[in-house]
């Protein structure tokens, strides 16, 4: 295992790989079952092994983007929501407006018009 705790080497036999632990876009629950009928959790998966051939270079990222499964290409991207674009000092504005209206004061006192919070 290298300093960063994310690569190393993989040994089978007398041969040397190189690896590296990429974290899973999403959790994976693994099942087992021990009668062909009834299916028992064994596990959350939310990182994997990636084992390369010698020469392929080593991922940039942390995360692997496309899961384990053709179906989960691009997963990030495509099934999870954005992060939204939010300016810091609107909330800030919005927050001070909340707060001036729980602690008794009226809609006159509030710094901006509700319509103002939509412009941006």
């Amino acid at each position: 295992l290298a300093e960063d705790g994310r690569s190393g080497t993989f040994v089978i036999g007398n041969e040397e790989f190189p690896a590296s632990l990429l974290d899973l876009p999403a959790v994976v629950e693994s099942f087992k079952t021990y009668d062909d009928s009834a299916l028992v959790k064994t596990a959350d998966i939310g990182q994997m092994i990636m084992v390369r051939d010698p020469g392929d270079p080593a991922p940039n990222t942390v995360e692997y983007r496309h899961g384990l499964t053709p179906p989960m290409k691009e997963a990030r991207k495509r099934r999870f929501r954005r992060e939204p674009d939010l300016n810091p000092e609107l909330v800030q504005r919005v927050e001070r407006d909340l707060l001036n209206i729980l602690s008794g004061g009226t809609i006159g006192n509030v710094s901006l018009l509700k319509s103002d919070y939509w412009l941006n």
